[in-house]
């Protein structure tokens, strides 16, 4: 019995032969997604050094003003990165800040406080706390102003 050909010329056995294998990706995205979620689950994050800051406890404000020099920052004006910094009631730049704190007096020499409005960032602030770490000051505090 002579074999059967079909319309393209081909017997059904080599044409069952020439069909392209099909790759079934299900098992292949399967074991990425476990592979992710042991990787998540096995990685542990070293935790980042910090500032250790020591909150005052809720309710009412200290009386007691404690002693120290005040930086007084307040919020940028439009269209400038930093704000206007206030020292011991005069106006001063972060270039004359270090020579500010080491010309300071003694007795308040030993702790800085930084009072900053809301819009003030971040990195103003920390770059006068590096002055201030320059200059000797090793205490420094933050001071709130209650909203009215």
């Amino acid at each position: 019995m002579p074999e059967a050909r079909g319309p393209s010329g081909m017997t059904r056995q080599a044409a069952r032969e020439r069909k392209k294998p099909k790759l079934d990706m299900a098992p292949m995205i399967d074991i990425v997604f476990l592979l992710l979620i042991f990787f998540m689950v096995s990685t542990s994050f070293a935790p980042m050094p910090g500032i250790r800051v020591q909150l005052p406890p809720p309710g009412k404000p200290n009386p007691n003003k404690p002693k120290g020099l005040i930086v007084r920052i307040a919020n940028p004006e439009p269209g400038q990165l930093e704000g206007t910094m206030i020292l011991d009631d005069e106006i001063v730049g972060l270039n004359e800040m270090f020579t500010q704190f080491i010309h300071a007096k003694e007795e308040i020499k030993n702790m800085l406080i930084i009072q900053s409005e809301r819009d003030v960032l971040h990195e103003q602030i920390i770059h006068i706390m590096d002055i201030a770490k320059q200059a000797g000051i090793d205490k420094i505090g933050f001071a709130v102003v209650a909203r009215e």
